[in-house]
């Protein structure tokens, strides 16, 4: 493995991102790179912990700037050049998981976004297409090849090369917490490179208040609009090949 950047944005839970540190470390062992940590202004006991770590790299912002803000403050820090952007509460399994993402890159000029939950389909609305979804998650993955082609990638990981992040010009910081994902993916594809969801075992684990949900509906809702907005003249997007259109059509239950 030549060089990678991980990027984990936290905010409080504290013990959930010590968790996802240690199983980045147990399932990568040796290989170059790093492990940055953008903590958004936390009030329990992140900094202090992960401000006193030598093993990574931590960056303290004094209040939450969101998603966008927050990686690409650290990708502006990043030695290496490949970025793997991931959430503290996804784990990903399997021996050196961060070399095969890297390999993937590195053997196809064209490629753009690489994650391991993604659709073919992205809708008008700015939802994916349900029979499109693609994902590698642990015990009921959808993905039954090495790779598949998509539209766009979720954010629960997501892996780009240094120069393609740059050519696209990063993340919208318009986009706080949602659809940030599905303009970056956007921006890749309609600068002709291939988006891909890989099929590396993960687990996504995560819990909310009925307070802190109706929050993030609005959150999810405004950035929906935003990038419709920006993005109506090329939706839908669709990567599907003719046959798996045709299958999708003829699938018994089609709604």
């Amino acid at each position: 493995m030549d060089s990678v950047s991980v990027i984990i944005p936290v905010y409080n839970k504290l013990e959930i991102t010590l968790r996802c540190i240690r199983h980045i470390r147990d399932q990568n062992i040796g290989g170059a790179y790093e492990i940055i940590v953008v903590d958004n202004g936390s009030t329990d006991a992140t900094e202090e912990t992960l401000s006193r770590s030598g093993d990574i790299i931590y960056i303290r912002n004094r209040e939450n700037l969101g998603l966008s803000k927050a990686y690409n403050l650290a990708a502006d820090n990043a030695r290496h050049e490949t970025f793997c952007f991931m959430h503290n509460d996804v784990f990903v399994f399997g021996k050196d998981w961060l070399k095969k993402i890297e390999d993937f890159l590195q053997q196809d000029a064209r490629s753009g976004i690489v994650g391991l939950y993604g659709a073919r389909t992205i809708r008008r609305d700015g939802n994916f297409r349900g029979r499109t979804i693609l994902h590698a998650a642990r015990g009921a993955p959808s993905l039954r090849r090495e790779w598949e082609k998509v539209a766009v990638v979720d954010g629960l990981l997501l892996a780009v090369k240094k120069q393609v992040f740059q050519e696209i010009g990063g993340f919208d910081e318009g986009y706080t917490q949602h659809y940030y994902d599905k303009d970056i993916s956007m921006r890749a594809l309609t600068r002709h490179r291939s988006n891909f969801v890989l099929n590396i075992p993960f687990e996504h684990q995560s819990g909310t208040s009925r307070k802190a949900i109706r929050k993030d509906d609005q959150i999810r809702e405004e950035g929906r609009l935003r990038f419709i907005n920006v993005w109506k003249r090329h939706l839908p997007a669709d990567v599907s090949t003719w046959r798996e259109k045709l299958g999708y059509i003829f699938k018994p239950g089609k709604g």
